[in-house]
């Protein structure tokens, strides 16, 4: 995001998040709901990339299942989640997507601390593998938006 965009935004205090049942922090832009923010832990540190949300539409009439946590939504309850490119393609518009749960809740998903809207898929893998799921894609979104 450019330098005036991130000195008008308005973060949460981080320090006061409890990383222990999240794998990133996200949240939207009150006055741009099409606008979502997310930080992720990484070896290197944390990162925060600005999301843009495909707006509800009414082509969007079929449900749909989240690229992280996997978890099955009702019609609007995903959103192709798109972020600028780190460096020179960034500033060239490119951008890379991800479909995710409109409200980033994914961590919460996967942990099983909010039910799902349509229920959890039936499903062999246990929490630990279900978190990694959600970490792998994630970092995987992540490397492609910074490299």
């Amino acid at each position: 995001m450019s330098k005036s965009r991130s000195r008008a935004l308005s973060v949460p205090v981080l320090d006061a998040v409890d990383w222990e049942d999240r794998d990133f922090y996200a949240w939207t832009d009150g006055r741009d709901l099409s606008r979502a923010y997310l930080v992720a832990q990484r070896p290197d540190g944390p990162v925060g990339v600005e999301l843009r949300a495909t707006r509800r539409t009414a082509d969007f009439r079929r449900k749909s299942i989240c690229g992280l946590c996997y978890t099955s939504h009702p019609v609007g309850g995903t959103a192709l989640f798109s972020a600028l490119k780190g460096g020179r393609e960034g500033r060239l518009g490119n951008s890379v997507g991800l479909y995710a749960c409109r409200n980033l809740a994914c961590s919460a998903y996967a942990r099983k601390k909010i039910a799902a809207p349509m229920g959890q898929m039936d499903e062999t893998l246990d929490l630990d593998e279900r978190i990694a799921r959600v970490v792998q894609g994630l970092e995987g979104f992540l490397t492609r938006i910074l490299h």
